[in-house]
């Protein structure tokens, strides 16, 4: 029996291929490859899925797997290599949950010894549920004006029969927000609200909350909370960043350039203004704007110009002025590296 890794799921199901004279025609996807494809519905988080896929060789010679490529990292596949010609194999894979939540897939794609055979995919997919979840989202994410304030709500649900306590709301970072915790089911349903009070700086806040409670294995559970206070003119986003760029790759496949260019939107919240300058201190980009003339939304494209290019970290700017007299300039930074 031989252990392949892949990724994760957590209950206990079987299925049927057949392999045929020439390896192997199971079920076709509508892209024309073959394969078959398990559903194991809604798990709880830390639930092991297991999926038992029969392999059946119609065909005259044996069949020999010879490995099955996992497209996650907790997942295993037991399969004995050897399937005899009128016999079945199977196919085992298991998925571990404990780090798993919301809808997953995830695939093991069966390799065959013989060239002629050709590779079948196998399709574990469901929904993991975690014992405490966070609704809509584990996060907060606010915008608002400077000077004036805005809310958000989170909802903390407890899937379990055991009685979830909130013991305690940290907020830690800075002071930028507060919050407050309401019990709308005791030990089953909570409400977390934050508020962004008036007068916060503009820029863009990273910051977190955690929630001590009696659960025995998440005692302490953190929420991010992601703040941008705008300006009346302001970047959306107020970054450009380039990651790493493979120097290489680009010499290899130099149309891939276009796909690196980065897409920033100036806008006004309320009446029209023009663009006057656009500039930057880093010789090596193309920048361009649309519309001309007078508007509301500004989208500016940056990309890089390839002849230019040389190794090293990109650390610089590009400097817009406006015909805004309360905003006259707004600098967003770039970053990235090249190698």
């Amino acid at each position: 029996m031989r252990l392949g890794r892949l990724s994760r799921p957590a209950v206990l199901a079987a299925g049927l291929v057949c392999l045929a004279r020439l390896p192997a025609t199971g079920q076709s996807a509508a892209d024309g490859s073959r394969g078959q494809s398990h559903d194991f519905g809604t798990v709880a988080q830390g639930q092991k899925v297991v999926h038992a896929f029969t392999l059946r060789n119609d065909g005259t010679a044996p069949l020999t797997i010879e490995r099955v490529d996992l497209s996650a990292g907790s997942m295993a596949a037991r399969f004995v290599g050897l399937i005899p010609p009128g016999q079945e194999g199977h196919v085992s894979i298991e998925w571990e949950t404990g780090q798993l939540a919301g809808e997953m897939e995830a695939k093991g794609i069966v390799r065959f010894a013989r060239a002629a055979a050709a590779p079948l995919t196998l399709v574990l997919k469901g929904v993991v549920r975690p014992s405490i979840e966070l609704l809509p989202y584990p996060a907060f994410f606010v915008s608002v004006f400077a000077g004036e304030s805005a809310e958000g709500q989170l909802r903390i649900v407890n899937h379990e029969q055991r009685p979830l306590a909130i013991t305690r709301v940290e907020e830690g970072g800075g002071r930028l927000f507060v919050t407050e915790l309401v019990t709308l089911e005791a030990g089953t349903l909570y409400e977390l609200r934050l508020r962004v009070p008036a007068g916060a700086p503009p820029g863009r806040y990273e910051e977190a909350i955690y929630l001590d409670t009696d659960h025995p294995t998440r005692p302490r559970i953190p929420i991010a909370v992601n703040i941008f206070v705008k300006t009346n003119v302001y970047a959306n986003p107020d970054v450009v960043d380039f990651g790493t760029v493979s120097l290489d790759d680009l010499a290899r496949a130099p149309s891939t350039l276009e796909l690196l260019t980065q897409t920033v939107l100036i806008k006004k919240r309320e009446g029209e203004f023009e663009i006057k300058a656009l500039e930057s201190d880093l010789g090596f980009l193309r920048i361009s704007r649309s519309p001309g003339g007078k508007s509301g939304t500004f989208r500016i494209d940056v990309g890089l110009d390839r002849e230019g290019l040389r190794r090293g970290r990109i650390t610089g700017s590009i400097r817009i002025a406006t015909s805004d007299h309360a905003f006259p300039e707004l600098f967003i930074p770039v970053r990235g590296e090249l190698r």
